[in-house]
């Protein structure tokens, strides 16, 4: 899978704007010019939104919880964008690793904004 600038562009502003998924991004170079977008979602952003997701609605989220309602915001303005090698990310590292059914924080799917749900619909047509 090629990784385009815009996947590392997305990536880094996400960083910045939410600092708590920015700790590790320097893990995700597989060397100077090579961003592994895919990997840094699904290993460092879709837990770290759905731990703050559990957290909250279980109300044991602390000050200094991940908002995770932002982060939903931030993806679907991405979507908004419409930038195809940002939505293959967040469609697949994304929508596609959160909960399914009966798992612990599904109820996240509930939450997502409109082009987060229409595109989830379309990953994971069956929930």
């Amino acid at each position: 899978m090629q990784v385009t600038q815009s996947d590392e562009t997305f990536a880094v502003e996400l960083a910045e704007a939410f600092p708590s998924l920015g700790e590790n991004i320097d893990f995700y170079y597989d060397d100077p010019e090579t961003f592994l977008a895919h990997v840094y979602f699904g290993v460092e952003v879709t837990p770290k939104v759905v731990a703050a997701y559990i957290a909250d609605v279980s109300g044991d989220s602390t000050g200094d919880q991940l908002d995770w309602r932002a982060v939903l915001k931030f993806l679907n303005d991405q979507l908004r964008a419409g930038d195809q090698a940002v939505k293959t990310v967040i469609g697949t590292s994304f929508l596609f690793q959160l909960p399914n059914p009966g798992q612990a924080g599904y109820a996240i799917v509930d939450e997502l904004y409109d082009e987060l749900a229409r595109l989830f619909k379309l990953a994971r047509p069956n929930g």
